[in-house]
């Protein structure tokens, strides 16, 4: 499917070596084949899939985010290769071009404020939703029990997944109020878990995630008003396999892309205004695609993270 969205080049460049101490990355990958996470970038309307960012010591990487402005982009990852799993997950900074990587310290899934000033993210010690610095400083826990928190364009609130008496649930955090607000009614929810990388629509009214269904365990991508779901919900895709837990919401508002679990694995998008079934986007890529996706800023590339031999890269 063709998008109507205008193609903007890459915001600074692609990257192919880079460092945390700004060295040269993975000597040793020149000299064998390390199957490992490098993000990709391909125009949004479909096309070829090219090399921009491989993610330092970080064999595993995800959960992209991009700031406001276009020049910085947020990612967790952990050192698989080490034998390291998601608790020891670490948020990493990168300037756009996917120079100059910077460890901020452990957490999962960072998101950017609007202004660039701070990030939410989720942590395991205490576990939970927490804001800090964007220099990682200043660490603020703001709801123990929740994960998955997502920053919305407005600046004004802080979406995550929350367990409401034994269902999943999404609570909105309102900064400017200090209120925090369930989604679904107490108990009443139609989902066992609802998971993490939600998506904010551009006018911050609106949600997309990803539900496990209580009645039966198979799972729904769905939007939801973030007045509540009597003020608006809707299931676009339904499958008893579990799509990939990560969304973009393109930045003009009429695309939502994810990874569904197909063989082999492709990006899906849809219009969530439309009662359309979501569609394959035709993005040519070598790699295993893993389902980690954010638009650039401007809306004209997706972001997205493979798992690649380094032998693929050219």
């Amino acid at each position: 499917m063709k998008s109507k969205y205008a193609i903007s080049p890459v915001l600074l460049g692609i990257l192919l070596v880079s460092g945390l101490n700004s060295e040269p990355l993975f000597a040793e990958d020149k000299e064998q084949e390390v199957n490992r996470a490098r993000f990709y970038q391909a125009p949004a309307e479909g096309g070829d899939a090219e090399l921009f960012l491989v993610p330092g010591d970080y064999h595993t990487a995800g959960s992209p985010s991009y700031s406001a402005d276009g020049r910085k982009l947020l990612f967790d990852g952990w050192k698989s290769q080490a034998g390291e799993t998601s608790i020891q997950a670490q948020i990493i900074v990168a300037n756009a071009d996917g120079s100059d990587l910077k460890v901020l310290g452990p957490g999962a899934m960072p998101s950017w404020s609007p202004g660039g000033n701070r990030i939410a993210y989720s942590q395991r010690a205490p576990y939970g939703v927490a804001i800090m610095h964007a220099d990682g400083s200043q660490r603020t826990l703001i709801d123990e029990g929740g994960w998955g928190a997502q920053w919305s364009p407005d600046g004004r609130k802080i979406a995550y997944s929350f367990p409401i008496k034994g269902r999943g649930n999404i609570r909105i955090y309102d900064l400017i109020e200090g209120t925090k607000t369930d989604l679904f009614p107490a108990g009443k929810s139609p989902y066992t878990s609802v998971y993490w990388n939600m998506a904010w629509s551009p006018d911050s009214q609106w949600l997309c995630f990803k539900g496990c269904r209580a009645s039966d365990r198979s799972f729904d991508v769905a939007t939801i008003n973030v007045a509540g779901k009597q003020a608006g919900y809707k299931v676009h895709y339904h499958h008893e396999q579990a799509p990939y837990a990560d969304f973009a919401w393109h930045p003009v508002g009429e695309m939502i892309v994810f990874c569904p679990q197909t063989n082999p694995r492709q990006l899906f998008q849809f219009n969530p205004a439309e009662d359309k079934a979501p569609e394959p986007l035709d993005i040519n890529v070598a790699g295993d695609l893993k389902g980690d996706v954010s638009f650039t800023p401007d809306g004209g590339q997706l972001l997205f993270n493979l798992k690649t031999l380094n032998n693929t890269e050219n």
